[in-house]
């Protein structure tokens, strides 16, 4: 029986994380399909190689960049742009998904959507995560996005983001009724940053579990624009990565998942049940 996993920034740029996915089994998935919303590496090189091991195991995998792969270096003699419409034609020539197909999960056909995306910041416009913290640098002086993300200037004004997700490909038109799996790298709900959002809305403490105090996330999360097309799509499942934190929540009908490899000396914290070390099975029509 077929199956669905997802898994999101794998970070091979480390290589005990290139060496953990090369040792997965060589039998237990050929006939599972497998998510990847983003972050593998800030090299193509590498983006490439880990994707190719991946298909060696899977019977299909689909992925997203996330910001990580879309960094340009020094030596690159291009723009982020650039560099994702070149990571995609180079996906596609590897069989890797990067636009809508269906997949057999559990003996029923499930459309799986990649969902380009990115992050509004709060002087963007309407559709930011944006939250206030006390303290944070509204610089974001830390970001490394600031400096390795080269945007070229975008048509009709538009923000990455409003771009982005102008470039992805509607469903096709289907009488029979669409069970429909999205996934992005990026966050479509502020409540998602927050391990506890109630807690959250009621004392106002902390910001997504911030390693630094003057970092705010919030500022770099996702946009509310991608839940918008999510839900106007059919999605009923839709997976995510970005934070370096695992979710499974339910909010208005659309479950969200995040299931994130990240950095190693992240693999064995207390609270990244199920581990992080392998995929997560997706069990797309459960509740």
């Amino acid at each position: 029986m077929s199956r669905l996993h997802a898994w999101s920034d794998l970070h091979v740029d480390y290589p005990d994380n290139f060496k953990l996915i090369a040792g997965l089994s060589d039998s237990d998935y050929r006939d599972d399909t497998l998510l990847i919303a983003g972050d593998v590496s800030s090299d193509a090189e590498k983006v490439l190689s880990c994707l190719r091991e991946l298909k060696r195991k899977f019977r299909d995998v689909a992925f997203v960049p996330g910001n990580h792969d879309l960094w340009v270096l020094n030596q690159d003699p291009f723009n982020s742009l650039e560099k994702l419409h070149e990571l995609h034609a180079r996906c596609q020539a590897e069989d890797i998904r990067v636009n809508p197909f269906n997949a057999e999960i559990s003996g029923r056909t499930w459309q799986i959507i990649p969902l380009l995306s990115w992050y509004l910041k709060p002087e963007e416009g309407d559709g930011s995560l944006f939250l206030e913290k006390p303290g944070e640098d509204p610089s974001l002086e830390m970001w490394a996005d600031n400096y390795r993300i080269k945007w070229p200037e975008m048509p009709d004004d538009a923000t990455p983001a409003e771009h982005l997700l102008s470039l992805n490909r509607p469903p096709g038109s289907s009488d029979e009724p669409r069970r429909v799996v999205t996934f992005s790298h990026f966050l479509p709900r502020v409540e998602l940053v927050f391990q506890e959002w109630e807690k959250f809305l009621t004392t106002r403490h902390g910001s997504g579990n911030d390693a630094v105090s003057e970092f705010n996330f919030t500022r770099v999360a996702g946009c509310r624009q991608l839940d918008e097309l999510l839900r106007e799509w059919g999605s009923t499942v839709h997976v995510y990565g970005h934070q370096h934190r695992n979710r499974d929540r339910v909010i208005t009908g659309v479950r969200y998942l995040s299931h994130c490899l990240g950095y190693p000396p992240e693999w064995n914290q207390r609270n990244t049940q199920p581990p992080r070390k392998r995929p997560l099975e997706v069990f797309p029509e459960r509740p």
